[in-house]
């Protein structure tokens, strides 16, 4: 592990970027498609391009783990890191704004916390737990405004999010418990392959598919963005990072992923900002820097 230089910020500035870009792009998808097939075709491309890479640049993966004993790790991380959040990410995301996502997915850390608190040896101090309240408080500012004054955006649409985010946490308690086996390239692509496996019966059994209507090259455009760049490409730059960097580094991405989500919610579909989103964000951040502080500690 080096300290952080010039190289290690960009890396960490381009995967907030990547990560806070999918959330307009579901919402391009999700006009003419449904949340499995945005799920599958996600995970799709993801699985081919990821599955590339590995081949190109993670050598010491070895296909063999594939059906070692540790499987059903790797098909739970499947399940609960990629298709269980695509799904409802989507379900959600239809009913609020991109950027109002974006701001909701941030409540991710704040839950690693809490659930490392009680199933790992990573445990509260002061700053973590003043951290986690700012946290929670900014997700009730965006609640309150958006679905008693301004009336933006579903109570159910906004659930649908916070599990997203919720199922990322398990995902990652259950990567935790294997990361002492395997290296970060072999967990993510195992699980990859666990999710599309897993959803694609879905969407053969619940998508609606229209065979009659055109093909929407935006939509299309923005469902292989979603897989290659903010699935595939997004977990390598991850993973080089932690490599690099360290995990605590690594989780500074969270401070900057809702601000280019509503940037580019605002730039690319013109969707309008709420004073109560540039407040929430504010309590995010300062929640999220005393969470690091609690961590070097």
């Amino acid at each position: 592990m080096q300290k952080p230089n010039l190289i290690s910020y960009l890396n960490l500035f381009l995967l907030a970027a990547i990560w806070g870009s999918a959330f307009f792009n579901y919402k391009i998808v999700l006009r003419n498609y449904d949340y499995f097939i945005l799920a599958g075709g996600r995970l799709l491309f993801a699985t081919f391009f990821f599955i590339f890479l590995s081949i190109i640049f993670f050598r010491k993966i070895k296909l063999m783990n594939f059906f070692s004993k540790d499987f059903y790790l790797f098909f739970f991380i499947g399940l609960f890191n990629y298709v269980i959040p695509f799904i409802f990410i989507g379900i959600g995301i239809s009913n609020m704004s991109s950027g109002l996502a974006a701001l909701l997915m941030s409540a991710g850390p704040f839950y690693a916390i809490i659930l490392s608190h009680y199933f790992t040896d990573d445990k509260f101090n002061k700053f973590k737990f003043i951290g986690v309240c700012l946290g929670f408080f900014s997700v009730i500012i965006l609640v309150y405004d958006n679905i008693y004054l301004t009336k933006t955006t579903n109570f159910i649409s906004v659930i649908f999010v916070l599990m997203a985010s919720f199922f990322y946490v398990l995902g990652g308690l259950l990567i935790k418990k294997l990361i002492i086996n395997y290296n970060n390239e072999t967990i993510i692509s195992f699980s990859i392959i666990w999710a599309t496996l897993i959803i694609s019966p879905l969407v053969f059994l619940f998508s609606k598919i229209e065979y009659d209507k055109p093909l929407h090259l935006e939509s299309i455009f923005s469902l292989i963005y979603l897989g290659i760049v903010s699935t595939a490409i997004a977990f390598f730059v991850r993973a080089k990072i932690i490599e690099q960097n360290g995990l605590i580094f690594m989780s500074q991405v969270s401070l900057l992923i809702p601000i280019f989500g509503i940037f580019f919610s605002y730039f690319f579909l013109s969707e309008k900002l709420y004073l109560s989103m540039a407040i929430s964000l504010i309590f995010i951040i300062l929640g999220l820097l005393l969470v690091q502080r609690g961590y070097k500690n």
